[in-house]
């Protein structure tokens, strides 16, 4: 048997206790004692403070953000926001669809300047590999305490239902992060959702010089539903909030091996989200000295790619009427002008 003990819940049963700083500490301690005593009577008990989190947590970023770029490690190593214009890139590595619905919504809430949203949505982003993104425990250990206090039942009962032991460990690891952020009066999440990472390596002819002929035939891999199912929510959030959602591909090698299911892309791309505007920047030219690996730009290419980017929004990007023919073409001049 489960119990879920909620700090606001509990308080009811304690009118009397205040908001002072002792007060809340106290309050604290007499959580975790009935939490210990229901557990010494064989009861699993999943102790928070997630109201009192979820009401005063801050998301609040420079009031001038008005492009906000989401995602995982493609455009968290892509758009460097430091040669982009009031853009924000809050992407982070292995982040699901699942976890940056509940970051997304904090931080358009509270975010009323921001007028566009670019949503990374590349080949790996469909396969069923994403599903471990969301409840292996490694990732669960890491997003299910920081996102905790903004899910609701349903959200859990995904995580539960496909990993229950890993829900329960990380829910008490989401229990010492809520006890810590209130012992501490740390409602701030600015600066531990993600951002731009410049990466430094360079492997990627030796990567090359490794593969071997034929590498990714196209083939066909399961779906994610669960990963697509929150980015679905994600878009619908989005244009319930008044913001211009807009999915986009960050620049990858044409020899990434990531293009084997893209035909199985294109179909889901087309079939689900016709009507939300897409952004390929895949195609982008760079050098091989530009790139991490097959699918990352280091900082130097990471620095071409973000200054022509602002360069596109600066020139009228989102005000033309087939942005994507806008964008091959500037792909195409540059290509010129690079030969």
């Amino acid at each position: 048997k489960a119990e879920h003990l909620d700090g606001d819940a509990v308080r009811t049963i304690f009118p009397k206790t205040g908001f002072s700083k002792e007060e809340r500490n106290g309050h604290i301690r007499r959580i975790g004692y009935l939490a210990s005593m229901m557990e010494r009577s064989g009861v699993i008990v999943i102790a928070s403070f997630e109201a009192q989190i979820n009401k005063k947590a801050d998301f609040k970023l420079n009031t001038n953000t008005k492009y906000l770029v989401l995602g995982h490690s493609h455009p968290e190593c892509a758009f460097n926001d430091s040669f982009i214009t009031q853009l924000k890139n809050l992407s982070e590595s292995a982040e699901s669809y699942y976890y940056t619905y509940f970051k997304a919504k904090k931080v358009i809430e509270q975010n009323p300047s921001i007028e566009t949203v670019f949503i990374e949505f590349t080949n790996n982003q469909i396969n069923e590999s994403m599903n471990d993104w969301i409840w292996e425990e490694a990732y669960i250990d890491y997003g299910y305490p920081k996102y905790a206090p903004f899910m609701n039942s349903t959200d859990k009962k995904v995580l539960i239902k496909n990993n229950l032991s890993g829900f329960l460990n990380s829910s008490s690891l989401s229990f010492k992060n809520n006890f810590s952020q209130i012992l501490n009066q740390n409602y701030s999440y600015s600066n531990s959702i993600g951002g731009y990472l410049s990466l430094k390596t360079n492997k990627t002819d030796s990567l090359l010089g490794c593969m071997k002929t034929n590498a990714f035939k196209e083939k066909a891999i399961p779906l994610s539903e669960i990963n697509l199912n929150y980015l679905s929510k994600l878009l619908r959030f989005c244009q319930e909030q008044g913001k211009n959602a807009i999915l986009i591909r960050s620049p990858q090698h044409k020899k990434h091996s990531g293009y084997s299911n893209e035909s199985t892309y294109q179909q889901i791309r087309n079939s689900r989200y016709s009507s939300i505007e897409y952004l390929d920047f895949s195609k982008f030219p760079l050098n091989n000295a530009e790139f991490g690996d097959l699918e990352h730009l280091n900082f130097k290419g990471a620095k071409i790619f973000s200054i022509w980017f602002d360069h596109l929004l600066n020139k009228g990007l989102l005000k033309q009427k087939d942005k994507q023919v806008y964008i091959n073409k500037e792909i195409k001049a540059r290509m010129r002008n690079n030969i």
